[in-house]
């Protein structure tokens, strides 16, 4: 009897806890779901995006579909996902840019970001590099420093990203030098100037820059990561040209709407950390162009709170406005 006793209130303290949990997130995950990406398709961005989706997918026993809303610089899609119903079904593919910097570059950037996602777990980082034209006069780093000092906003530099301008803003800072900016609409418009020598520097991607440096289109003088990439072992770090501590790369990261059920959000955490961590998906995401850099929900929001800070300073110690 006492046996029997024990055994039926191990099955009402089960009921119990179960009765505790909301039904939608114990039949979740029920259909499909999106991964929204703030990018257009065919990109490295959404090349990972994929490549996580399909995995995960696999493993939640639902088809996650990569959703690109391209356009406003992100803001369309970082719109979209924070409007998204709380029910574990659409997810966002953030970086630094979309989810922090342009928050302070947009003056109708519609979300806050802290208060208006979830962070799930970081997936990978990516260095940049700064390039000149082919035919440049500056052969390295310290040769682009130098005329910088001789004639302060004689050069001039193109953003077509929000990491193009911070990336280089924090450059001028950390090397107390001038360069005049030259705002673009895309990353590919800048580029297009660059290598026609109309333009004199600008920071972009290691990943998507190394092919034109390769064709000899352009020239790579210092990548911007704090070690050197395995994608480019050759080319000095910026701190190793001189600019001591100086660190600058985009990070991508999983979130969810706020007000997820967090039974939800942890299953939904721990499988991206399950994926994230096996090797044959870290081969994938270093093939893409990228650099592993697996962490939790936790790492990622301390992150996230991180570069809000550092935008927010840098924007406004470089007296740029909100466009």
């Amino acid at each position: 009897m006492k046996m029997l006793k024990r055994l039926l209130i191990g099955l009402l303290t089960a009921a119990g806890l179960m009765a505790s949990v909301p039904a939608s997130a114990q039949a979740w995950p029920s259909r499909p779901l999106q991964m929204i990406v703030p990018q257009g398709a065919g990109g490295s961005t959404d090349a990972l995006a994929r490549l996580v989706a399909q995995a995960l997918g696999e493993r939640l026993g639902q088809n996650v579909v990569a959703d690109n809303r391209a356009g406003a610089g992100g803001v369309l899609g970082i719109g979209a996902a924070a409007k998204a119903a709380p029910d574990g079904y659409t997810l966002l593919l953030g970086s630094n840019t979309t989810v922090a910097a342009n928050a302070f570059l947009y003056a109708s950037f519609p979300v806050k970001p802290l208060e208006d996602f979830t962070p799930l777990a970081m997936a990978a980082d990516a260095p940049f590099v700064f390039v000149v034209p082919a035919h440049s006069p500056l052969k390295s780093m310290s040769d682009l420093l130098a005329a910088a000092k001789a004639a302060p906003g004689k050069l001039n530099y193109g953003s077509g990203t929000s990491s193009a301008l911070l990336c280089t803003v924090l450059l001028k800072r950390a090397a107390g030098i001038d360069l005049t900016r030259v705002p673009y609409k895309s990353s590919a418009q800048g580029l297009n100037d660059l290598i026609g020598g109309q333009l004199d520097v600008t920071c972009e991607p290691l990943s998507s820059s190394m092919p034109n440096v390769k064709a000899g289109r352009m020239r790579a003088l210092a990548q911007t990561g704090a070690q050197r990439s395995p994608l480019a072992p050759d080319i000095e770090t910026v701190a190793e040209a001189g600019i001591k501590g100086f660190e600058y790369s985009a990070w991508l990261g999983f979130f969810v709407p706020a007000g997820v059920p967090r039974e939800i959000s942890s299953r939904l955490a721990a499988e991206l950390l399950a994926v994230l961590r096996l090797p044959a998906t870290a081969d994938k995401i270093r093939g893409i162009g990228f650099e592993p850099r697996t962490a939790d929900a936790d790492a990622l929001a301390a992150t996230h709170r991180a570069e809000m800070a550092t935008v927010a300073a840098t924007v406004r110690a470089a007296g740029i406005k909100a466009e």
